[in-house]
């Protein structure tokens, strides 16, 4: 940024030739010292984009009065509340400091963002295992890049130091970038073990990441998206972690926010972005999905500040032992830029191998530069992955959902198991009241949740029921909006002439004996009946477990 002519300054300051001299003076001070961040003002303050003004003029002789600071290592309205007289003074607190108060033994102050910033690195190192290994083997960091360069330029700054890691190589999945990354990796031969493989077009996340797998040398593989900021000691803790415990599948890293400049996504700043998956649940589209946990929490609180086993890891920094991962035919190259991570380690899981989320290693996010921004063509993909993962998964994640539901096990989900009462109307002289009070409290002792539902109500079970249970074989349960995979289960107390109906349940609940053995000889699913004269609720919980177990 070159020092705009004097006329210019004489013209700001309405012809104040002290001050216009002055102020060209301390101009060009400012940006020896790197105490403006043109880029940072501008996104702080977009409108200044608009208006054709010169940022740093702007400024200089508008921004202070509005209370804008020049860049995040220095903040002028602290500088004023820490200096009062200087107020009195009428200049601008940055052209004071340049010009006077640096020399008057006055500090320049950090913005809370950045003096934050610095903590997170300060905190971070106070857990830091620093592992000594006797034999470190290689690992092959591979990284997708389509016209990321600057991003590359922040993942690859300082790259050797911070993995405190010695052996590793890079490989670089290029998608027919055309922004100088290639030649910006090419130039960074001579510091980093660094090979770029070119392809013309752009490649899914899994072929890619298939393809370098193909090539590398290491034991282990380190999937990484290009848009990292690593922090010290990342691949040293997350080796650790791989190495010094039994059983590990995959090693994830603690994935926080970086520092936003806009208003709209400024709340995300510096808060957890990705500690491990869990999986919640919905009626459209079919019928669970993984969802980041813990996401915009703090990054130093204790529940994510301790090392863990978790469903799933996100694949944007994803550490793999290359023999595992050959062995379950890596990334599904059915999947384009989703969930193909949560499909292998759902792999992962039933091949027995443990995920660990690793505390320690902590890298800044700055999310999504490789997926698709078109969002017409994303919400297509998307809609084309989830179908895809329910296609491939569907049967293991309900299993999974259900088993952790009823035992309470909170892995896989931590939301409990909810049933659905469906009658007719719901007041004291209800049939069957005495059973139907007594059920729920049995449940709601095991810490379920009992909901009710009427046929005068919106028939809606939401999202989270996972059993519904009709009161009446008059009730129309077909007409009640609910999961493809809810369990549901009909109460009969009374003779009734066998129909159709009945098998669009999975289970049959009664007290009457008659009834019991009358459906012992038609149902088709007779090994899903309950008789209620016995421990009702034990029984009902270990049928409906059962029924998961063979439906799904």
């Amino acid at each position: 940024m070159s020092v705009p002519s004097f006329k210019t300054f004489l013209i700001k300051s309405k012809f104040n030739y002290s001050k216009a001299s002055l102020y060209k003076e301390a101009y060009a001070k400012i940006l020896d010292e790197n105490l403006f961040n043109e880029e940072f003002y501008i996104k702080k303050y977009p409108n200044i984009k608009n208006s054709g003004i010169n940022p740093l003029l702007h400024y200089l002789f508008y921004g202070y009065k509005e209370h804008k600071i020049p860049a995040l290592n220095f903040d002028s309205n602290i500088y004023l509340d820490k200096y009062p007289s200087v107020k009195k003074l009428n200049i601008n607190p940055l052209v004071h400091y340049v010009m006077y108060g640096k020399k008057e033994g006055k500090k320049s102050f950090l913005s809370p963002t950045l003096n934050f910033y610095n903590k997170l690195f300060e905190i971070n190192s106070l857990f830091l295992n620093n592992y000594v290994f006797d034999f470190e083997p290689l690992v092959s960091i591979i990284v997708l890049n389509r016209n990321g360069l600057r991003h590359l330029e922040l993942l690859f700054k300082d790259f050797n130091v911070n993995t405190n890691y010695d052996n590793f190589e890079i490989i670089v999945v290029d998608n027919g970038s055309s922004d100088g990354s290639v030649e910006f990796l090419e130039s960074l031969s001579g510091d980093l073990p660094i090979k770029v493989i070119k392809n013309s077009e752009n490649k899914s996340f899994s072929e890619a990441n298939n393809q370098a797998v193909d090539v590398c040398n290491g034991d282990y593989v380190l999937l990484l998206n290009n848009d990292m900021e690593p922090t010290y000691g990342w691949l040293n803790e997350m080796m650790g972690a791989m190495i010094y415990n039994d059983n590990v599948g995959a090693v994830g890293a603690k994935l926080i926010y970086p520092y936003y400049y806009d208003e709209k996504n400024n709340y995300k700043s510096f808060l957890i972005q990705h500690v491990g998956d869990i999986f919640d649940e919905r009626i459209k589209p079919c019928c669970a999905y993984a969802y980041n946990k813990n996401k915009f929490e703090q990054p130093y609180e204790s529940k994510v500040n301790k090392s863990n086993q978790v469903v799933a890891v996100t694949a944007a920094a994803i550490l793999i032992k290359k023999s595992i991962y050959k062995d379950l035919n890596g990334l599904n190259e059915e999947y384009f830029y989703g969930f193909e991570d949560v499909d292998f380690s759902l792999n992962l899981n039933k091949a027995g191998y443990d995920i660990l989320y690793c505390s320690a290693a902590l890298l800044f996010h700055h999310e999504s530069s490789t997926r698709i921004n078109n969002k017409k063509e994303y919400l297509k993909n998307n809609e084309l992955n989830t179908r895809t993962l329910w296609e491939k998964q569907g049967s293991y994640i309900t299993q999974k959902i259900f088993l952790d539901k009823i035992h309470h096990i909170k892995f896989f989900t931590e939301k409990p198991l909810k049933f659905t009462f469906l009658i007719e109307e719901f007041n004291i002289n209800l049939k069957n009241y005495d059973l139907i009070s007594n059920l729920a409290k049995n449940l709601n002792k095991k810490d379920f949740n009992v909901d009710l539902l009427t046929s005068s109500d919106k028939q809606d079970a939401g999202d989270d029921t996972d059993v519904l249970i009709s009161f009446s074989k008059e009730y129309d349960i077909k007409k009640v909006n609910c999961r493809k995979n809810s369990v549901k289960i009909l109460y009969l107390d009374e003779d009734f002439d066998f129909n159709d109906k009945l098998n669009f349940y999975d289970i049959i609940l009664t007290e009457k004996n008659k009834v019991y053995n009358e459906l012992k000889k038609s149902f088709s699913q007779s090994s899903f009946l309950v008789n209620l004269n016995s421990n009702s609720c034990e029984e009902m919980m270990n049928i409906i477990e059962e029924c998961i177990l063979n439906k799904y």
